[in-house]
């Protein structure tokens, strides 16, 4: 992303912790740049990488990688001793069947780039029988704002094949986690002090140091769904077993009413029926209200977070296509 604030090194070939291994800063006040730990997780994993590139994206944290392996490029999420995620990167654009399911949506006229395929990761919370689920993934700039475009394939209950597409609501990457320990210190103050029990977590990266938190937690037999901010402060909660049903646009606040006028939700409506992303609903949790919109139009959806003032913490879209 062209506004992300990149430290970037340079391992060089094997043997990260060697000696004769090094890495070069660009950047006049680095971080401590990526840890041998950081090198080794991504050796362990792919014994030929080599041209390996780290860019920082959350200091002393994260960094994503670029590497190459039997002439093949790669793409790399790594924390300081752990390797998260790993996408091969395509060569050339993306195969019409993929882009032309956009182009009928009301997210149509955007350009992709960046394809890949989603190759291995660490920690996964959906379980299939064969291993996690296979993503193609892509940058997508709509609007003048770049967003992640992610497909996978399902099969319906005759056995047709049909596509999920969506627009994910982070722009750099996006990963889960089961470990306490990747949140900062203050969200894991406030699980451990309320006496909450950590389900996972899913971490988004915006840009360089600019984070959300998106964390389930277990509390006298409910779930809920906690976000947390780039300063680490509690702006939503929405948990199913709480759910205060809406109707009716009309009973949401004014402020989100005005957002659902935007000329690209025009012919949405609530969802009725629950499909894609479920039912538009309102939740307490202690003081804090959140209203989680689910709108509708065929085969689309897109489905809102807002803060009761009417503040958008996230947004995504999905399509459906056979």
């Amino acid at each position: 992303m062209n506004f992300v604030k990149q430290y970037v090194w340079i391992g060089l070939l094997l043997g990260w912790a060697s000696s004769c291994n090094r890495y070069t800063d660009r950047q006049p006040t680095p971080d401590t740049g990526p840890t041998p730990g950081t090198g080794q997780a991504l050796i362990q994993q792919y014994p030929q990488a080599e041209n390996i590139v780290f860019t920082t994206l959350v200091a002393n944290q994260l960094w994503q990688s670029t590497f190459t392996q039997q002439r093949q490029r790669y793409q790399a999420l790594v924390g300081p001793a752990r390797l998260i995620t790993v996408d091969q990167l395509v060569e050339g654009s993306l195969p019409d069947s993929l882009t032309r399911i956009l182009r009928s949506t009301a997210v149509a006229g955007g350009t992709f780039s960046n394809p890949r395929f989603r190759q291995y990761t660490g920690w996964y919370t959906t379980p299939r029988l064969s291993g996690p689920p296979s993503y193609v993934y892509a940058d997508y700039t709509w609007q003048q704002q770049t967003y992640t475009t992610r497909w996978y394939i399902d099969r319906s209950n005759s056995g047709l094949p049909f596509y999920y597409t969506e627009l994910l609501p982070f722009q750099q990457a996006s990963y889960e986690t089961n470990a306490l320990t990747d949140l900062p210190e203050s969200i894991q103050s406030t699980i451990r002090d309320q006496g909450l029990t950590f389900v996972y977590a899913i971490i988004s990266v915006e840009g360089y140091n600019k984070q959300q938190y998106t964390v389930w937690i277990s509390q006298q037999n409910q779930t809920w769904e906690l976000t947390y901010n780039n300063a680490e402060q509690l702006v939503a909660a929405v948990s199913a077993g709480t759910a205060q049903p809406i109707q009716q646009v009309n009973q949401l606040p004014s402020a989100i009413q005005t957002y659902l006028q935007r000329p690209e939700l025009a012919g949405f409506d609530l969802s009725r029926t629950g499909a894609l992303y479920g039912y538009t609903t309102r939740h307490t949790y202690g003081v804090l209200n959140t209203y989680r919109v689910s709108l509708i139009k065929e085969n689309q959806g897109w489905l809102f977070l807002f803060s009761e003032n009417g503040q958008l913490i996230s947004r995504s879209f999905m399509t459906i296509s056979y």
